[in-house]
């Protein structure tokens, strides 16, 4: 590891022998004597050995001057124009081997945290300007992603957050700009970034700062929620770190609940607070231990005051209650004890009909969701305790009307499904090229296999405990509903459940 890599901090200049003093110094006066008409591997040489000089030279009058900025100012600008001469390398990306092999990426990197901010901004700049342009399907791979990381760059990039002033229009761009590289990176390789970024920096600290801070202007604070989201959606270990070092959960429903009493003032505003929902619902995905955290933190209290009083996120805060519920038996009860089964109900038999709620309501959305609500409740709710016996007392009361609602849905969706299969089978017969499984497989959950398959074990389970609940269940309807469950049947791996189901249908 050279000097320059383990000093990104350090204002020391590296040491170098003078001949190779002298062979820069024949190269620079090369370059400043020609016209490059093109960017190629020689002229490329030439800029990367023009702007080592201009750095060791700006080093040297630092070290030489430090109380003295006058005597080394114009060394600066020389600097920072060498710098934006890199520019022109963006249009030509099958050059960054070269340059990296050059060891460009190093020197440039130790410029980041530079104490003359104009330069670092330039540095971040360049960055990002080259990043933006590679490409993982050119021969040389990520050539200049792995060169950011192996270099600390990212790193530093995100140790300069510190200096960076959110309300100076310039610093603005710096801290966007940061934000760009990082989330460019995260498209080309995000099972590498994303571990980088969330548990091996300190990144998740800015975020909550942006996040919080009234001063930070809304497009900063939508970038940082989206990196957010990204970051959580694809690295456990960083869900982990966000969650306990930084107690995450608890942060992000601070920030949203402030929305309980005011609206959104602009749809980027209305974004980055979908991003935080988006966040919280990729911390609960298979994680007792962050169920545990967003029950202590009173989420589902939370989340059911976000329905009751149908804000614009009332959407967002019924797919969280049912990341919540899903197998876990404590989340299901705190739900209930709660009264948590009035407002779902309450959701469940709502009909959307004027524009105007098409427009807040997601309808097919809102119905997934809530029938896999009702679904973990029966099946992670213990039978004999009392708040069991509340679910049953709802689906029987008013004549069954819950019921009649479920076969609605089934009615709805079954419907759709069967139209998506003959669509299907149409585009088998025809001219059009065969889709894959897995292709078939998402145009019938687009259609809503997923709700329907729900809406029927559930009726399924509802049935063996009251038979006034089967006999509402007409013939057709059975056998429907006995053929989507013996299909969802084959993607179960739990051998208790496909146990348990199959002997439900025998009796139904």
């Amino acid at each position: 590891m050279s000097k320059r890599k383990n000093a990104f901090s350090s204002t020391e200049p590296s040491k170098i022998s003078k001949a190779e003093i002298t062979h820069i110094k024949e190269l620079v006066n090369q370059v400043e004597n020609e016209e490059f008409e093109e960017l190629n591997p020689t002229t490329l040489k030439k800029l990367v050995f023009s702007f080592e000089k201009k750095l060791i030279r700006n080093e040297q009058l630092r070290l030489k001057f430090k109380n003295e900025p006058e005597k080394f100012m114009e060394s600066e600008i020389e600097l920072d124009e060498e710098i934006k001469k890199f520019q022109i390398l963006a249009t030509s990306p099958d050059l960054y081997k070269l340059f990296v092999s050059l060891k460009s990426i190093e020197s440039l990197g130790s410029l980041i945290l530079h104490e003359n901010t104009d330069i670092s901004i330039d540095v971040i700049d360049l960055f990002n300007e080259l990043i933006e342009q590679e490409d993982n399907e050119q021969d040389e791979g990520l050539t200049l992603l792995h060169s950011y990381v192996d270099n600390g760059v990212v790193v530093t990039l995100v140790d300069n957050l510190s200096r960076l002033d959110v309300t100076a229009d310039d610093e603005q761009q710096a801290i966007h700009n940061t934000f760009s590289i990082f989330e460019t990176m995260l498209d080309l390789d995000p099972l590498l970034i994303a571990p980088l970024l969330g548990n091996k920096s300190n990144f998740f600290k800015f975020i909550l700062q942006y996040s919080t801070n009234p001063k930070t202007p809304t497009p900063i604070k939508l970038y940082s929620s989206e990196l957010l989201s990204t970051i959580l959606l694809n690295d456990e270990v960083s869900r982990s770190t966000f969650t306990k070092k930084y107690d995450g959960i608890e942060q992000l429903l601070v920030i949203i609940s402030q929305f309980l009493k005011r609206d959104v003032e602009s749809l980027q505003e209305k974004e980055f607070i979908e991003n935080l929902f988006s966040s919280i619902c990729s911390l609960l995905l298979n994680s007792e231990s962050n169920k545990e955290l967003f029950l202590k933190s009173e989420g589902i209290q939370l989340m059911l005051l976000f329905i009751k009083k149908k804000t614009q996120f009332r959407g967002a805060a019924l797919k969280i209650l049912d990341y919540s519920l899903t197998e876990s038996k404590k989340s299901n009860e705190i739900f209930v004890k709660e009264l948590g089964l009035k407002t779902l109900f309450s959701s469940f038999m709502k009909k959307v009909k004027s524009k105007h709620n098409k427009k807040v309501y997601n309808e097919k959305e809102d119905e997934e969701h809530i029938v896999t609500m009702l679904y973990s409740l029966l099946r992670n709710l213990e039978k004999t305790s009392e708040y069991y016996e509340r679910l049953l007392i709802k689906f029987t009361e008013n004549n069954l009307e819950k019921v009649d609602r479920l076969l609605e849905l089934h009615d709805k969706y079954y419907r759709r499904v069967e139209l998506s299969d003959k669509q299907l089978k149409q585009e088998e017969n025809g001219e059009d090229d065969e889709d894959d499984d897995d292709e078939i497989l998402l145009k019938r959950l687009d259609a809503g296999l997923f709700t329907l398959q729900y809406v029927d074990l559930i009726l399924l389970f509802l049935s063996s405990e009251d038979k006034n609940i089967k006999l509402k269940i007409q013939e057709p309807q059975i056998k429907e509903i006995k053929s989507i469950i013996k299909e969802y049947i084959e993607t179960i791996n739990k051998e208790s459940e496909t146990k348990l189901i199959k002997s439900l249908i025998e009796s139904f």
